[in-house]
């Protein structure tokens, strides 16, 4: 049986798998294609879980009938929602309910078997959802998505009807004169850019789902294993001797590379020409709120003096935060200056580290009022280059 790890959210214990690594998505161009194995929670699981199912998975007795899918699959690996104990129109079905013990069909999206898959978002708008899934009978190819915890009518009732017996791509939605559903009318609004989670759920007992996408083309139509998976890799931590005004280090953590949003914050972009991050100022609802990159450390334990680089802006004295596990190590503030993006160094002070350890920086844009532009006066946009990790032990 698939072994899994129970962890706290807020006053919920939702299991997660111990074989599921969580991975960083982001849509580019108006896609983004994600592996169904990379869930980061599960909820909703007393009756009928998922599944993680791979080559070597051994079948759980009693709970799975039609075999092992693996073969085809991207990455050999798929989900499955189990048990499977209606495979056919003679057995019972039985409607999901708060008393229903047994309940093999949740005709309402986000009654059962709810998985989460966060994702960035750099483009808001309507998506088409498409999924690549197993089907072996009429009882198997129903499944809901959802977005940030809402279940709306436009993505409910992914519906698979052909392509049985293979892993096949589907966009439809079952509707009551059409049970198959036509492409393209499976729809999810991300209402803006910016970390959103999608959602999906049980609706058949024993559907298996390999991958999915979210697409702004209408015109495209996924085929094989499609697209690969929208992972944006973590850079491996940087061992150097040189970071402008700092002499000897242990490790480089870069904000564009190592850091990634914070689901409810402001978002920020990725200024290349500067290998920083920053708020766009020009967007008046993110000026003077804090947007929130957070990393993970990922080396060996022990004491580090932790080291903050910003760039000076002319247009205004953007504030940073940095903090650890939660807690606060400090808050800084840019010195005024005639000179744009010059680099700043923070002490943020030594700090004990274990690995995986969270360290998070909170920045905003703001305006000195100095620097006219068109009506108003010019914003910084908080740019920040990194962190830098010096060993004291």
């Amino acid at each position: 049986m698939t072994r899994f790890t129970p962890i706290l959210v807020g006053l919920l214990l939702i299991p997660v798998y111990s074989s599921a690594k969580i991975h960083n998505y982001v849509e580019e161009d108006g896609m983004v294609a994600v592996e169904a194995e990379h869930f980061v929670a599960q909820s909703k699981d007393e009756i009928r879980r998922w599944y993680i199912t791979d080559a070597d998975t051994l079948p759980i007795d009693g709970a799975d009938f039609d075999g092992n899918h693996s073969a085809g699959a991207s990455g050999s690996t798929y989900i499955e929602i189990l048990p499977d104990n209606r495979t056919n129109h003679d057995e019972a079905l039985i409607h999901y309910t708060d008393s229903e013990t047994d309940a093999n069909f949740a005709p309402i999206p986000g009654s059962m078997g709810i998985l989460s898959y966060p994702i960035y978002f750099n483009t808001a708008g309507l998506y088409v959802f498409w999924a690549r899934a197993y089907s072996t009978g009429g009882e198997d190819n129903g499944l809901h998505v959802g977005i940030n915890g809402s279940w709306p009518e436009s993505s409910a009732r992914v519906q698979l009807c052909p392509g049985k017996h293979q892993w096949t791509w589907s966009s439809a939605q079952r509707r009551s004169h059409n049970h198959c559903g036509e492409p393209l009318t499976v729809l999810v609004s991300v209402p803006s850019p910016g970390m959103h989670t999608i959602m999906l759920s049980m609706r058949e007992d024993g559907y298996e789902l390999d991958k999915f996408i979210l697409t702004k083309d209408f015109s495209f139509v996924p085929e094989g294993e499609s697209i690969p998976a929208s992972i944006r890799e973590e850079s491996t931590i940087d061992r150097g001797n040189s970071y402008t005004d700092i002499g000897n280090y242990d490790f480089r953590l870069a904000s564009i590379t190592n850091f990634f949003p914070v689901e409810g914050s402001v978002p920020f972009y990725v200024d290349k020409g500067n290998q920083v991050l920053a708020i766009n100022a020009a967007q008046k609802e993110h000026r003077d709120a804090f947007a929130a990159a957070t990393t993970r450390f990922q080396s060996k334990p022990g004491k580090y003096r932790i080291s903050l680089i910003t760039l000076t802006e002319t247009d205004g004295e953007s504030v940073y935060r940095v903090s650890a596990n939660g807690k606060l190590l400090g808050t800084f503030t840019n010195p005024e200056t005639t000179t744009d993006y010059g680099e700043v160094v923070f002490d943020c002070g030594i700090v004990e580290l274990a690995n995986k350890d969270e360290l998070k920086v909170e920045f905003n844009a703001v305006t000195n009022g100095k620097i006219p532009e068109n009506d108003e006066t010019a914003y910084s946009r908080g740019r920040w280059r990194g962190l830098i990790l010096t060993s004291v032990d």
